[in-house]
């Protein structure tokens, strides 16, 4: 059976008391929830947490909460899953709130290229930035790792570095990224980069 389409436009954005009383459920519960990572939720300059429209239905629609027509849409939006890869963390935290607001993207980070590889195989992103110069692993490892599994090798990856070296960028070139930002980032040419590789292929567009 179809649902309505929403009749709000642009993103909207809840505080834990709203999302509280739209599911019937404590505001305790609902932080509790965003504590664990089940439901996804930035922070403002103030501190307070605010949660997605898109990522209350996504919640809502996982969980079997019913929610009030004017949230209910034709079918659950596909909301694209961006991985930030850089052992920076508040680079990680400035591009999670950026893309989480202005793309209406689901954002998680990994603060090394180990950590990449656990996040990868239980987020499943449709897109990747990935820092060059990590500690552990750096990016050039993290990709042929992907590249060489079948589950992940069409991830798009987009390389990011602070280095204005000739020699990295064309080594960035011929290992084939899907594209290149370079720091300091301007988050708005991210956003162009994210969007130009669109359309997903289609396993990943699930």
């Amino acid at each position: 059976m179809a649902r309505r389409k929403t009749g709000i436009q642009g993103p909207q954005y809840f505080t834990t008391f709203q999302v509280a009383k739209l599911l019937g459920v404590s505001p305790p519960a609902v932080v509790n929830w965003v504590n664990q990572d089940l439901l996804k939720a930035h922070r403002t300059p103030g501190g307070h947490r605010r949660i997605a429209q898109d990522e209350l239905v996504r919640f809502a629609f996982e969980h079997n909460y019913p929610l009030p027509p004017e949230l209910q849409s034709a079918e659950q939006p596909v909301s694209w899953k961006v991985l930030v890869v850089d052992d920076e963390e508040d680079f990680c935290e400035m591009v999670r709130e950026y893309l989480a607001i202005k793309g209406g993207f689901q954002v998680e980070v990994a603060t090394s290229g180990f950590a990449a590889g656990l996040t990868v195989a239980r987020f499943l992103p449709h897109i990747i930035l990935m820092d060059i110069m990590m500690p552990d692993m750096d990016g050039f490892e993290v990709l042929h790792k992907l590249r060489s599994d079948e589950a992940t090798r069409a991830i798009p990856v987009i390389a990011c570095t602070a280095f204005r070296d000739p020699l990295i960028e064309k080594r960035i070139q011929a290992e084939n990224f899907d594209g290149f930002v370079q720091k300091p980032l301007k988050l708005d040419v991210l956003l162009e980069v994210i969007t130009s590789l669109k359309p997903l292929p289609d396993h990943l567009a699930k």
